[in-house]
């Protein structure tokens, strides 16, 4: 059985860039977790099962010119935009392979990091058996796999909903796209028309409202697959348990913190369960997961104590997200509100607000030295989880110079990115070797950044409404277009200015962008 049976072929997936796949974020997991990560200084290898038009596998490429990064997939459309990516972007780290899960060639080798996002639950048993055996394979002792997949029971309510879409589209004539539109119109219509189940589920009402915003070509690919599956924790994991894989953690980081997770009357039942396979099952339901992105290692070697951490990784390095955050700082991630406060945050907010650290040195950090080290990781590992500190791959530079005036874009891959994703009306990502990841801006912002590079301030608002003008992209307010010419001039002089003070500064200490050469 191949990749393509069952699958949506006839239709490009919707490009996107996930940072949960970023070599930097699985390893901090695995840190998180007291494992061991693959080392990243040089030669390391990412495999991406799936990897669609390859937006993620070609950023990390660029933010990793130190790796080797290969790309599977059976959409040959795929494959083809990805080479132009490639070729454009002129990354020689990275190539896309054109080929199902078992034919893989013989000579693809090992790979420190394996990734499949958007592919697990959307695949035939027989597939995700293909998946169990090339994990076993090709993942290198110590690797890292990530997978994501839709998971219960947060799924449990919305299920029917993808099996009238399918059902009805598998009636109606036409290409996908036009068979998942009179789906969708369908489905609105019962909706509207207070169908039973509707008027029970109330969520999954509200859930259709959703479906009318997102791209068709995702709808399709969601929805339409033949093989669509949602998970229980327990399950995936005991996939790939036969398969000598050990669960070691999850991404977004605060989903390892089960008290960032549950409400409070909770916790005295994740206190007295030490099996961590169990907590997660636990923790879904009193989260109502519905989607999962987990980490599993072969042979795992784990890190013995808190403190072990700073002395065995490398690669990771600590900053505040931004300069100008004050405490007591609040973040609501879903479920529960938490607050970040106290003294030990305020000396660390200070520490790295100008400075990205490693771990080793925050913990020797001369204004520290009252602190216990087990509470320090701890700050660091909670302020992550909660938004206030960003990790990175490498140190981020301190700006010394002024802000330039006309800014140059150095890597070609980004070069690239900007030119074609120009006000597409989708997010735009840029690599940053600096902490090993993408960035993403607004389609807007990028469209002021090219425009900054290629003729600097000087007229730069009149310059965007002449792109904005040409793409037929339009500006919203309150959810609704702006016709009227003075404000749209007004709302993008103060976009233009916004982005001048606070985008740019940021790029610049991300290394994306630079002074123009003389």
């Amino acid at each position: 059985m191949t990749l393509a049976a069952g699958y949506i072929t006839d239709l490009d997936y919707i490009p996107g860039f996930y940072p949960h796949m970023s070599p930097t974020a699985i390893r901090y997991a695995a840190s998180l977790n007291r494992v061991v990560p693959p080392a990243i200084t040089d030669n390391f290898r990412y495999l991406e099962l799936g990897c669609g038009l390859g937006q993620s596998l070609t950023t990390l490429a660029a933010a990793n010119p130190q790796g080797e990064f290969v790309g599977i997939d059976v959409n040959p459309s795929h494959i083809e935009t990805i080479e132009k990516s490639i070729s454009a972007g002129c990354l020689k780290n990275a190539r896309a392979i054109h080929s199902d899960f078992i034919s893989l060639p013989g000579d693809i080798g090992t790979f420190e990091f394996i990734s499949l996002h958007g592919v697990f639950s959307w695949v035939s048993p027989e597939v995700r058996e293909q998946i169990l055996v090339i994990a076993k394979k090709h993942l290198a002792p110590g690797g890292l796999l990530l997978v994501s997949y839709n998971a219960m029971p947060g799924w449990a309510h919305l299920q029917p909903i993808r099996e009238i879409l399918r059902q009805y589209a598998a009636m109606r004539q036409g290409d996908t796209t036009q068979r998942i539109r009179d789906a969708l119109n369908y489905l609105v219509f019962i909706r509207d028309k207070k169908a039973k189940y509707f008027e029970d589920n109330p969520r999954a009402a509200a859930y259709v409202d959703g479906l009318l915003k997102q791209d068709l070509r995702y709808l399709a690919h969601e929805y339409l697959n033949e093989h669509w599956t949602s998970f229980y924790f327990s399950e995936v994991a005991a996939m790939f348990g036969s398969a000598e894989m050990a669960f070691v953690g999850s991404l977004p980081i605060h989903t390892n913190f089960w008290d960032l997770c549950v409400h409070p009357e909770f916790q005295d039942l994740f206190r007295t369960t030490s099996n961590r396979l169990v907590t997660e099952s636990h923790k879904d339901f009193c989260a109502n997961t519905a989607f999962r992105w987990d980490i599993y290692s072969k042979q795992p070697k784990m890190i013995e104590g808190i403190e072990g951490r700073a002395d065995l990784i490398d690669g990771l390095y600590f900053r505040a997200i931004r300069n100008d955050i004050k405490l007591p700082h609040q973040s609501n991630l879903g479920v529960v509100t938490s607050t970040v406060q106290g003294p030990l945050y305020e000396i660390l907010l200070k520490i790295i607000s100008q400075n990205t650290l490693s771990l080793s040195e925050i913990l020797r950090h001369p204004q520290l030295a009252e602190n216990v080290p087990a509470d320090i990781l701890r700050a660091v590992d909670a302020g992550v989880a909660m938004g206030l500190f960003e990790v990175n791959a490498a140190p981020v530079a301190v700006l010394s110079e002024p802000i330039p005036k006309q800014p140059y874009v150095p890597l070609a891959f980004n070069q690239f990115v900007l030119e074609n994703d120009l006000l597409s009306g989708r997010p735009v990502s840029l690599a940053s070797p600096a902490t090993g990841t993408g960035h993403t801006l607004g389609d807007f912002d990028a469209a002021i950044l090219h425009e900054l590079c290629s003729a600097g301030e000087e007229g730069l608002a009149e310059r965007v409404l002449v792109q904005l003008t040409d793409s037929k992209r339009s500006i919203q307010k309150d959810g609704k277009p702006v016709t009227d010419d003075t404000l749209r001039r007004e709302m993008v002089e103060q976009a233009c200015a916004v982005f001048l003070t606070e985008g740019i500064p940021r790029l610049c200490r991300l290394g994306i962008i630079e002074p123009k050469p003389s």
